[in-house]
């Protein structure tokens, strides 16, 4: 089945939307919209779609089965609520929002006008942390004892002087843990299960003039009983690869982006050896370390086509709107400990 997409926001992440779909033979990007006219029209000619004056006249064409929302961070509610109550299907950028009050009013609009709503973690979906994943549930790693998810990028001052939004509190959700490192979060918390308490700090070091932070670091217990670290930041220069760390007590494993640095089993098999000769290799893209347009468009690709999957086959896709929420909740906890000084129970 063809399935014909929209996108609502025309910035840098609609363009790694439209890129996927552009790769998907059962997929066509027929239209855009974005609040600034020029970078409708600019963005339709680049991707040969049709360039829409608003989002109403995008969700009610007929061609259109499901529309990306890639508006900033704290203003995916209003149009995903129009996309939703049009009887499209919705697929939202991280993060689903930046509330846990906005992620529910989106969560019940998918459920009441019954169509799919899904957030975007294209990180899932990387060959590598299939393979941990997977190895997680088989229980190769015993009793999981840490998880540690370190994001350490560089965001110049430019970055966020060029574009107002991303150091605006209500307009971002947050800095470099909400939208630089929610991806790691959602990760980690896939890996490890949930989250039981978050002991964190916050705050603004290498940069000036912002209302989000640039740096953050969280110690977690997990339900199981591990504990764990996330340090994320957009001030460390020259900014390097985000890391994941899954310690158990009958094995670890340490992957930097999409290498693998320790892959390690008391209980060796045959298929170790082929993954740690596989994912040896140096990462293929920039992964964002320090420019934030050098991300690799294939996790979205991947998830692209887990979501019209699930719905030529009537079923959920790997990230709905529920399990989208569990990272921002996360996200929000660790927020809260900062800044109330105090650890926050989930």
């Amino acid at each position: 089945m063809k399935h014909g997409f929209g996108i609502i926001g025309a910035g840098a992440i609609a363009e790694v939307h439209a890129r996927a779909i552009d790769t998907i033979m059962e997929a066509e990007l027929i239209g855009v919209y974005d609040h600034n006219p020029d970078k409708t029209t600019s963005f339709s000619m680049k991707y040969n779609c049709k360039a829409f004056d608003s989002a109403e006249e995008l969700c009610k064409d007929e061609k259109i089965d499901i529309i990306c929302v890639c508006t900033p961070s704290g203003r995916h509610l209003e149009p995903a609520l129009a996309v939703i109550n049009a009887g499209r299907h919705c697929v939202i950028e991280k993060p689903l929002e930046v509330t846990l009050a906005r992620c529910d009013k989106i969560i019940s609009a998918g459920i009441q006008n019954k169509v799919m709503v899904s957030g975007i973690f294209p990180m899932r979906f990387s060959r590598v942390n299939i393979e941990l994943k997977k190895a997680i549930d088989e229980g190769r790693f015993g009793r999981l004892v840490m998880g540690d998810a370190y994001i350490k990028w560089y965001r110049s001052p430019d970055y966020y002087k060029d574009v107002k939004w991303r150091s605006n509190f209500n307009s971002s959700g947050g800095g470099a843990v909400m939208n630089q490192g929610i991806h790691s979060v959602d990760l980690l918390r896939w890996f490890m299960g949930k989250v039981e308490a978050v002991c964190a700090f916050a705050g603004l070091v290498g940069h000036e003039n912002l209302e989000v932070e640039d740096v953050a670091a969280a110690t977690l217990k997990f339900e199981n009983g591990a504990m764990g670290v996330i340090e994320a930041s957009t001030a460390v220069n020259p900014g390097f690869y985000r890391k994941i760390e899954i310690l158990g007590t009958h094995g670890s494993v340490v992957i930097e982006e999409e290498k693998i640095l320790t892959w390690k089993f008391d209980e060796e098999r045959d298929t170790d050896h082929i993954l740690r000769e596989k994912y040896s290799g140096s990462n293929q893209s920039g992964g964002g370390v320090s420019d934030p347009k050098a991300i690799s468009d294939i996790g979205h690709l991947r998830q692209l086509l887990d979501i019209l999957k699930a719905l030529d086959n009537n079923h959920p896709p790997a990230v709905d709107a529920l399990e989208a929420r569990k990272a921002v909740e996360l996200v929000l906890a660790i927020y809260a400990s900062a800044r109330n000084k105090r650890i926050v129970y989930l």
